[in-house]
């Protein structure tokens, strides 16, 4: 790999010194909540097969970076300290994002299962698919802005 290549992937492009996947992973995780957010309209005006594909890529687009970039990240640079019980802003905002993040993730994927598929038994479904959806984009939501407060508090 040339120098010019390495410094493109390892050099973040938002200026706040952070790796480039650091900044893809933010760029594009403020995408997923506004992806939410249009399937969300989509929702509302009845058009729920786009709603449907709308919040299903959003879910999977924030799955895949949570495996190859916030995982291994959290290993790499916040799991020790978490570990170790240091309290600063840093692992403060990092705690709250792993708790509220993962009961996203975990919820996104049910109402995924529910919603999208016959594999959850009828006794398990929910019926009521409102205060799910308004739930879970709360969740989501919350979740992305302890996501950019972790970014900002770990940068620059």
């Amino acid at each position: 790999m040339t120098e010019g290549a390495r410094v493109m992937f390892t050099d973040g492009f938002l200026g706040r010194g952070a790796p480039f996947g650091a900044d893809l992973n933010i760029v594009l995780q403020v995408g997923v909540g506004v992806l939410l957010l249009v399937g969300m309209g989509l929702a509302r005006r009845g058009r729920y097969r786009g709603h449907g594909i709308c919040q299903s890529t959003a879910f999977l687009l924030a799955l895949v970076m949570t495996i190859l970039w916030m995982v291994p990240a959290f290993h790499a640079i916040h799991a020790d300290a978490l570990g170790r019980g240091v309290v600063n802003r840093v692992t403060v905002a990092v705690g709250a994002h792993v708790a509220v993040g993962t009961a996203a993730m975990l919820m996104g994927a049910w109402v995924l299962l529910v919603a999208g598929t016959p594999l959850v038994p009828s006794r398990l479904r929910f019926q009521n698919y409102k205060p799910w959806m308004r739930t879970l984009l709360t969740l989501w939501w919350v979740a992305i802005v302890l996501g950019v407060t972790t970014y900002w508090f770990s940068t620059g």
